[in-house]
C-alpha cells in the first residue's frame, strides 16, 4: 500500500510539473529571446484567469472555450506591452526592464483587487473533481489537463520556432542581433511578436491554473517563483529545459510536502534547484557562457 501511495505521489508530481512548465513557457520566451526577466509574469497569468472568469460568468461557457477570447487578447496585450514599454527601456540596460515589470506587477495586482476584491475565485468545474481510479492509481484530473496542455503548447511553440520564418527570426535575433539586422530582420518587431507569443502561452497557463487552484489578485508572485525555478533549472532560453524543469519542480513540491510538510515545500524545491545549479551552473539544457 505504501508503494502505491509513493507511485501516486510521483505520478501527480509529474502531472503538476506539467502545469508548472506550462506556466513557465512565457517566462522562458522572455528570458531566451528578449533577455528580460518579466517580474509581472505571474500577474499576467492571474489576469488571464480573471478575464476567463469574467467571460465564463457573462457567456455561461466552459473555461476552455473562454481561451478563444482570452488567448488572442493576451497576445495583443503582450505585443503592445513590448512595443510601447519594454522596447523603450531595453537600450537602458538589463536592470530597467526588471524595474518596469516589477512596477507593472504591483499595478496589475492592485487593479485586480479593485475590480474583483480579495475574495478567492476559481475556474474549477465539476468534471475536474471526478475521482479517477487507474490500476490503483489516482491521477488528479485538474493536474492531468494542465499536463496535457503543457505538452500541446510545448509542441506548438517548438514547431513554430523550428519551421516558420518568424520563429527562426526569434531564434536568430538573440543569437546574433547584428547579423540578423544585416539580413533585414528588425529585432524590435521580432521582440513584439515574441512577447505576444509569450503572453498567449501565459493566457493558457493562467486558465489552466485557475481550473486547478483557487486564485486571488496577489497570487501572481507565487507563480513567478515556481516559473523562475523551472526556467533556471532547465537552462535560460531552453524551452525543452523549461519543460523538464517544470517536471522537477512538480516532483520536488509534492515529494517535499510528503517528506517535510507543506510549510517546507518551496524550500525543498529550491534546494533541489541549488543542487542542480551546483552540478551544472547553466542549468540542465543551458549553454555555457
Amino acid at each position: 500500500m505504501e508503494i502505491i501511495n509513493i507511485v501516486n505521489l510521483i505520478l501527480n508530481g509529474l502531472l503538476l510539473g506539467g502545469l508548472f512548465a506550462l506556466a513557465a513557457f512565457g517566462l522562458s520566451i522572455f528570458a531566451g529571446i528578449m533577455k528580460v526577466i518579466n517580474i509581472a509574469h505571474g500577474d499576467f497569468a492571474i489576469l488571464a484567469a480573471y478575464l476567463s472568469l469574467s467571460i465564463v460568468s457573462f457567456l455561461k461557457i466552459d473555461p476552455f472555450l473562454s481561451l478563444l477570447i482570452v488567448a488572442p487578447l493576451m497576445f495583443v496585450i503582450g505585443y503592445l506591452f513590448q512595443k510601447f514599454i519594454i522596447n523603450r527601456v531595453l537600450p537602458m540596460g538589463s536592470d530597467q526592464p526588471v524595474l518596469v515589470t516589477f512596477a507593472l506587477s504591483i499595478v496589475i495586482q492592485n487593479l485586480l483587487l479593485l475590480l474583483f476584491t480579495a475574495d478567492a475565485r476559481s475556474l474549477i468545474t465539476p468534471y475536474l473533481l471526478i475521482n479517477i481510479q487507474l490500476f490503483g492509481l489516482n491521477p488528479s484530473p485538474r493536474y492531468a489537463i494542465g499536463f496535457i496542455s503543457a505538452l500541446i503548447v510545448f509542441a506548438a511553440i517548438f514547431i513554430f520556432l523550428k519551421k516558420t520564418y518568424l520563429g527562426k527570426a526569434m531564434r536568430a535575433v538573440p543569437f546574433d542581433s547584428e547579423a540578423a539586422k544585416m539580413l533585414g530582420i528588425k529585432s524590435e518587431a521580432v521582440y513584439n511578436f515574441a512577447a505576444g507569443l509569450a503572453l498567449l502561452a501565459v493566457a493558457i497557463a493562467g486558465v489552466m491554473l485557475g481550473m486547478a487552484f483557487t486564485f486571488y489578485p496577489d497570487t501572481g508572485p507565487m507563480y513567478v517563483l515556481l516559473s523562475f525555478g523551472a526556467v533556471v533549472a532547465g537552462g535560460l532560453g531552453s524551452l525543452k529545459g523549461t519543460l523538464v524543469g517544470g517536471f522537477i519542480m512538480g516532483e520536488a513540491l509534492v515529494l517535499g510536502g510528503y517528506l517535510f510538510g507543506s510549510r517546507f515545500q518551496l524550500m525543498f524545491c529550491y534546494l533541489v534547484i541549488l543542487v542542480i545549479l551546483y552540478i551544472r551552473p547553466q542549468g540542465l539544457f543551458g549553454e555555457r557562457g
